[in-house]
């Protein structure tokens, strides 16, 4: 019986981990360090002094839920100018959540890790 519980137990938990693991405009802070793939609207795009590139998510900024960073080194990289074409498409990002005054966000090298849907 002991044993029958446990693996009802195991399996449960296994489950709800792997429904938790999904990542989301509402849980991404919870992925810190990891390397996901997120799809979401792009709702705001900036560039900053340096020429680097910031995509804003969820809402405008300040309020946005996460942000993709990609800095000046890398834009030459891209076959098109990712501040004017990504501004309110849908993409998928693949890559690793850190935190940057206490908001995630994704840096991307590479218009390979931007999938636009």
């Amino acid at each position: 019986m002991k044993k029958n519980l446990l693996l009802l137990f195991l399996v449960f938990a296994s489950v709800v981990s792997a429904q938790e693991a999904t990542p989301t405009i509402e849980n991404i802070n919870s992925f810190e360090g990891k390397t996901i793939t997120i799809c979401e609207k792009v709702t705001g795009v900036h560039e900053t002094k340096g020429e680097n590139v910031i995509l804003n998510f969820g809402k405008a900024y300040p309020n946005n839920a996460f942000s993709i960073i990609i800095f000046k080194r890398d834009r030459e990289k891209f076959s098109y100018n990712p501040l004017e074409f990504l501004n309110e498409k849908t993409i998928c990002i693949t890559g690793t959540v850190i935190m940057y005054k206490g908001k995630p966000e994704i840096v991307i090298k590479y218009e390979s890790e931007i999938v636009i849907k």
